[in-house]
């Protein structure tokens, strides 16, 4: 069966047509099951007139389904996009983030077309960073503008605790003057061919950093995972080994086209030729006539003289298009990776077996209770290939892991489907988008259908994450925004949650007017705002009754006007406080019981799992409401207990140099997960296998107190990073931080066990 159809009708050769071959094997095999019974061969026979219609059927259905791909997964008027499928492009696959200095120079020279050559050195004892760079002689005219689009752009691809010492700095090497006498071609301008040397001494000087532009890709002999080994997007730089001596610039400079010979060629420094130009320099660009030190000969002509227009124009000319700077910037995000063409077939009805009967069988294609056998059975013939049908045109969702895609998870076959190629994608990029110990945690109802959109959320991301896995976040906020690390988007993706570094966890409860209180030895304030019942009598078998499952409104405004029920009609929550215990155990249906204490009295309790006993909720006059309003304070709780869910990575050596490499991780400690220490050390685990192996970190678990906290003087640790009039106020936040998580509860990871 052919990869892909033309558009037009090809000649098959005798034996390669389909219906001809079903035909005969029709026959075949009806006469070998009928033995010596059928005698009948005409083609008037009914059974041979179902088995040529069947296989006309089935020829059509094999030319709809002969297809490419690619074809299938396109949809009306929109191309196929390999993306949406969770099939990402080379440029997102095997782009990594920078990890060295040679890699963060790769990236500033082919962002920055302003930048002539960088340095860039890394303190191995502190992780800092410093920049020097050296600016393009042409077209730079605010160089502090520049020095802020390199500090922005170290900062957007800045690995975990590294960070930018000083500021960046700006090298003016001390230029040379160059000194030569040579004979030009008499078909050449002299000033162009000047332009032209000018043009190599200064790409010789500066480093030779040769940049390529992502329309070279395709038609480079790089396969795509070695060009694109070691940056950030399709751009290209290589830096050859220069020796930096003078006979190797004269080597390039014999090849200069329009250049016949050198009589004297000099790069003068203080009126004395230089011969090694490894400390770096740059070079005197004449900006008149008299500024030229060269005497040009061209036929038999001697002291050609330049015109100082025509030289400069093309010598900026050629330096740039000479680098691809201008034409890289325009086009950075074409890349010309060769994807899979695709056009949208419309095969998917299917007219019924039934009407291709002559008139005398007398059958009817509608569905009434007067058909009969006969055209029931034909009618399985269509059942068939339109579910077939059915099927491949449902496969760009299927495939899809776009959320609007999501619709059709309700189906279970398609569920099924699902989550095998949602395991195929996890194979394929190394990463588990639902690990065993996730689905053991399931303490939130998650659903088949919620894990699978879970899952897609993760591996919409997936490219991104395991390819910058050690980023850090971006403390200058662009867009006045921030980006957390990419640990921490890694963690809060897998476990369903909100991702953002501005969203605090501290806020959830206190929307609802509610704080939690957990019993700390004594007696304590749970016990005096709790309704405990110590007669156990009162709950008799008979009279105890187990909370059932009801479906609740799926639109946000009833949901919020099924939360105000439960704030109104249970007793519990007259004051603003909750017991930590019910706070976490109330997301299990299991917990809750309804008890008739008499002919129109009914409790709905709680069975405390932390420190035992039961506590009144509420009471009603009516079990039936009562387990309705278990069913809404269980989910209102689910969400509520996974709001409160995050993450925060703390890098101390932005504030404090002498903290180098070490990481502070703050988690939450009062929901059902997060209080559970095999959740924990899951979650330590997790993070372990995902930190760069250089890094030490530990892990704080902070109550709902300590957390608001700490989640104050980390915000406005964050704003003063990046804010020179805060002086060593990032420091002293940093120091309130610890005081807040060292008397807690602390896990330090050991790397042997």
């Amino acid at each position: 069966m052919d990869e892909k159809k033309e558009p037009y009708i090809k000649q098959l050769r005798e034996g390669e047509a389909l219906y001809p071959k079903l035909q005969a094997r029709m026959l075949d095999e009806v006469q070998r099951l009928s033995g010596k019974v059928w005698t009948d061969y005409n083609v008037h026979d009914p059974g041979v007139t179902v088995g040529d219609i069947a296989n006309h059927a089935l020829a059509e259905l094999d030319y709809k389904l002969g297809f490419g791909l690619s074809d299938y997964l396109a949809k009306k008027g929109v191309p196929f996009s390999p993306r949406h499928s969770g099939l990402f492009p080379p440029e997102e696959v095997y782009t990594t983030q920078p990890v060295t200095t040679e890699d963060y120079r790769r990236l500033f020279l082919t962002h920055i077309p302003e930048i002539d050559n960088v340095w860039v050195d890394c303190n191995p004892a502190t992780g800092g960073y410093t920049v020097k760079v050296m600016l393009s002689p042409f077209g730079v005219e605010d160089a502090k503008a520049v020095c802020d689009r390199v500090k922005a752009l170290y900062h957007s691809h800045r690995n975990l605790c590294e960070y930018l010492s000083g500021e960046v700095e700006i090298l003016k090497p001390e230029d040379l003057e160059f000194q030569a006498e040579f004979e030009v071609d008499p078909a050449e301008d002299v000033s162009v061919v000047l332009a032209r040397i000018y043009r190599t001494l200064l790409h010789y000087l500066s480093g030779a950093a040769q940049i390529s532009a992502p329309s070279e890709a395709a038609s480079s002999s790089f396969p795509p995972e070695e060009w694109l080994e070691g940056m950030t997007d399709c751009v290209r730089e290589t830096s050859p080994e220069l020796q930096q001596t003078e006979h190797e610039l004269y080597k390039l400079l014999r090849e200069v086209k329009g250049v016949r010979s050198f009589m004297t060629c000099y790069l003068m420094r203080e009126g004395k030729p230089l011969t090694d130009f490894s400390e770096g320099f740059g070079l005197q660009i004449p900006e008149k006539a008299k500024d030229f030190h060269v005497r040009i000969h061209q036929g038999k002509l001697s002291g050609v003289q330049p015109d100082i227009r025509t030289f400069r124009t093309r010598l900026e000319t050629l330096y740039l298009t000479g680098r691809h700077r201008e034409a890289i910037q325009e086009e950075r995000k074409e890349y010309n990776w060769r994807i899979p063409e695709s056009v949208f077939r419309d095969i998917f009805s299917h007219d019924t077996i039934i009407g291709d009967f002559p008139a005398c069988y007398r059958l009817s294609e509608k569905r009434d209770q007067g058909e009969n056998a006969f055209e029931s059975y034909l009618k399985l013939y269509d059942r068939v290939i339109q579910e077939g049908l059915a099927e491949v045109e449902g496969l760009p969702r299927i495939l899809s892991l776009d959320a609007e895609d999501a619709g059709n998870l309700n189906n279970r076959h398609i569920r099924k489907v699902k989550k095998q190629y949602l395991d195929f994608l996890d194979k394929l990029y190394g990463v588990e988008s639902h690990p065993v110990w996730l689905s053991e945690q399931n303490c939130y109802g998650e659903t088949e259908e919620g894990t699978l959109r879970r899952r897609m959320g993760f591996l919409r991301h997936t490219a991104c994450l395991t390819g910058n896995r050690s980023r850090a976040g971006n403390i200058l906020r662009p867009g006045g925004e921030s980006t957390p690390p990419v640990i921490k988007e890694w963690f809060c993706r897998l476990l369903g949650l909100e991702s953002s570094d501005d969203y605090t966890v501290s806020n959830v409860l206190p929307k609802y007017n509610l704080r939690i209180v957990d019993r700390k030895g004594g007696k304590s304030l749970t016990e005096r705002i709790d309704s405990l019942l110590i007669d156990e009598h009162m709950l008799k078998e008979d009279k105890v009754k187990k909370v059932e499952y009801e479906e609740l409104a799926a639109d946000e405004a009833k949901k919020q006007n099924e939360y105000k029920r439960i704030r109104s009609e249970l007793d519990y929550f007259n004051v603003n406080r909750i017991s930590g215990d019910l706070f976490r155990g109330g997301t299990d249906l299991e917990s809750y019981r309804t008890v008739q204490l008499g002919k129109e009295e009914y409790l709905l309790l709680y069975r405390n799992r932390e420190r035992g006993g039961w506590s009144n909720l509420g009471r009603a006059d009516s079990r039936e409401r009562l387990n309705t309003l278990a069913n809404i304070l269980r989910r209102f709780l689910r969400e509520l207990n996974r709001a409160c869910e995050t993450i925060y990575i703390v890098e101390p050596v932005l504030a404090d140099t002498d903290r180098p490499f070490r990481l502070t991780i703050v988690l939450p400690d009062w929901t059902a997960r997060f209080h559970t220490i095999h959740f924990r050390e899951h979650c330590k685990e997790l993070l372990r296998s995902l930190l760069p192996a250089h890094l030490s970190f530990g892990i704080y678990w902070l109550d709902e107190r300590r957390m608001k906290l700490f989640e104050s003087c980390y915000h406005q640790w964050m704003h003063s990073l990046t804010d020179p009039r805060m002086g060593d106020y990032k420091k002293r936040l940093l120091t309130a931080m610890d005081g807040i998580l060292n008397p807690t509860e602390k896990q330090q990871p050991d790397d042997t066990d």
